[in-house]
């Protein structure tokens, strides 16, 4: 196979980017907790005498340096929380890496969730809704049918 044609081949196809709290099943906030801002305290915060800055104190760093609400977009908050909060639960009950972690109550949950989602951070990019697969064969399958008649001639030479 001519190695330009190979090429080709490669960088047409549709790759997805991962942007996203999870890359490759690896919670990248747990790996690099040290990566958040080691500086920020709770009168850096927006509304720093609010129940919900209190709680993202008390809370929150318990595993990790304060994390500022615009770290993550709104719908990106419902993900993480909803992965910490069960992560909570499981290290109060067996205990993990950092011991023994208080958990919150389900209002509290609540507070904590309306505070980061009012305080996130805008996306910059607007995402187009993630096409069916069909939708995507059909708008592939000219370039797979041109492929396969092009190996199918290479093949036979």
């Amino acid at each position: 196979m001519k190695p330009w044609l190979l090429l080709l081949f490669t960088w047409c196809l549709p790759l997805t980017a991962a942007a996203s709290h999870q890359w490759a099943g690896i919670d990248l906030c747990a790996v690099y907790k040290d990566a958040l801002p080691p500086g920020l305290t709770i009168e850096s915060l927006p509304e720093p005498k609010s129940s919900g800055a209190d709680l993202l104190q008390q809370y929150c760093t318990q595993c990790h340096n304060l994390p500022g609400p615009n770290r993550h977009t709104a719908s990106e908050w419902g993900d993480v929380t909803s992965k910490m909060f069960m992560l909570m639960d499981v290290s109060n009950r067996f205990g993990g890496l950092n011991g023994e972690v208080d958990t919150m109550q389900s209002h509290d949950q609540k507070a904590l969730q309306s505070y980061l989602e009012r305080h996130a951070t805008q996306s910059m990019v607007e995402h187009p809704p993630n096409p069916h697969w069909m939708t995507r064969l059909w708008v592939l399958l000219p370039f797979l049918l041109l492929m396969g008649v092009g190996m199918l001639r290479w093949w036979k030479r």
